[in-house]
């Protein structure tokens, strides 16, 4: 029988295992602090510095009764074998609150503090204490990503929990009890982020030529790619400007994704027309504004630039559209600003290694005003995750939502691979993170 008094309410879900950061305002301060940020969220309103300290062990002991099952497991990426680092963990008698289907201001977690719960370490792995034996749900959750399994809790001590029941779903199937966010990628001339969504597990890769590189089957893909079928035909579904234009089909979604890409107008080879269009810009604020994730690459960095003037700051930039773009590449050896990421790379091994691939160049991140998830004015200073040379992916707060910009191609173009490279699998982690509500768990 399901145990009965669990009640949990999900706004969705997720500390974060990183810490707060901030930067002054001078272009070429790199490194981050203590003080309220703008990319995981700072401890005023933001995301806890310490995922730890709401681990289902240490809330409310002298409340709690004795455990008497360790479920122990491993949370994994869908293409089942990448560690998630800080998932949630939990088991309830109840099924957890739906996901919205659009774009939503995401306030994290509401639970009961009788609901046994924890957060992966940075290898993935988990240890659940719970107080009861039977039937159960037991729910796994990062951002959008949730997987909601029954589960039958047999013994007193230890039990292993089976795989199956902790992979993150790469597809929505939410009448089984999966979720995934709702993605859409403006396809770019370069970077190839489709690849590596589906190497990651996100869509099934066929084979393709020794030039065209492994080919994505989009028909099983877990995101919509919005290359039209008839590229002419302006009433085309999948058209990039039905996405960008029309902000009831924006608002379908949580993330969307602009790679680099090359000129679509007048100017410099790398300028891209369509940000400076006022209704693309006002629907892309908007977009974010109320919770959806914009991520960027490289050449599209007018993207940001644009539509979020002030945070971020370009080498060589002036007024002039597409004045930012770099004439060739760069590689450098990455060096890794959050401890959370760089914990989780370790635990895989990566110790060392290059962002690959960058055509533009960040002088600094800036603190900015802006205002709060309920519209209070506040100071945000984007997050640097990783610093090539200079902040190589920063990310910020724009009141509900959040904004990711990457100097380099995801996959540095290396598309002809269906091995992941580091800063793909980096990718996974930050989007993740990026990917979290935006306020602490509330524990009732």
């Amino acid at each position: 029988m399901l145990r009965p008094g669990l009640s949990l309410t999900l706004a969705l879900t997720l500390a974060v295992a990183g810490s707060a950061c901030s930067a002054n305002n001078s272009s070429s301060a790199y490194q981050n602090s203590g003080g309220t940020g703008g990319g995981s969220g700072g401890t005023d309103g933001g995301i806890p510095a310490d995922a730890s300290i709401f681990d289902g062990s240490s809330m409310g002991d002298a409340q709690q009764p004795e455990a008497k099952t360790h479920l122990h497991g491993m949370v994994v990426a869908p293409e089942g074998t990448i560690p998630i680092s800080g998932a949630l963990v939990y088991v309830s008698g109840t099924l957890p609150d739906a996901i919205p289907d659009g774009t939503f201001c995401d306030r994290c977690v509401k639970i009961q503090a009788d609901t046994p719960y924890t957060y992966t370490a940075a290898d993935g792995t988990f240890d659940l204490p719970t107080w009861s034996t039977g039937d159960e749900y037991l729910i796994v959750q990062k951002g959008q990503f949730r997987r909601v399994r029954p589960i039958t809790i047999v013994t007193e001590g230890d039990q292993d929990v089976p795989l199956a029941l902790t992979t993150l779903p790469g597809r929505m199937d939410k009448a089984n009890g999966d979720d995934i966010p709702r993605m859409a990628i403006v396809p770019g001339a370069w970077d190839k982020i489709d690849v590596t969504l589906a190497k990651l597990g996100l869509a099934n890769i066929t084979a393709g030529g020794l030039l065209t590189g492994p080919k994505v089957d989009y028909a099983t893909a877990g995101f919509d790619y919005y290359q039209p079928t008839h590229p002419l035909d302006p009433n085309d579904p999948l058209q990039p400007t039905k996405l960008l234009t029309d902000p009831s089909v924006l608002s379908k979604y949580h993330i969307v994704f602009i790679p680099c890409n090359g000129n679509t107008g007048d100017g410099p080879w790398c300028a891209t027309s369509e940000s400076t269009q006022g209704a693309v810009q006002q629907n892309l604020q908007q977009f974010v504004a109320t919770g959806g994730k914009l991520y960027v690459t490289d050449f599209s960095y007018e993207f940001v630039r644009q539509l979020f003037p002030g945070y971020i700051s370009w080498v060589d930039e002036t007024s002039t559209i597409g004045s930012a773009c770099m004439h060739g590449s760069w590689d450098a050896p990455a060096q890794v600003q959050d401890q959370g990421l760089q914990e989780w790379l370790t635990a895989m091994g990566l110790t060392s290694w290059n962002v690959q691939a960058n055509w533009t160049q960040i002088s600094g991140v800036h603190e900015m005003d802006t205002t709060d998830m309920d519209g209070n004015p506040t100071k945000v200073t984007p997050k640097i995750w990783v610093v090539g040379e200079g902040p190589s992916t920063v990310s910020f707060e724009r009141s509900c939502g959040r904004v990711l910009f990457s100097t380099y191609h995801t996959e540095a173009d290396q598309g002809s691979t269906t091995s992941l490279l580091p800063q793909e699998k980096a990718l996974l982690y930050i989007l993740l993170e990026v990917g979290v509500c935006v306020a602490p768990p509330d524990i009732k």
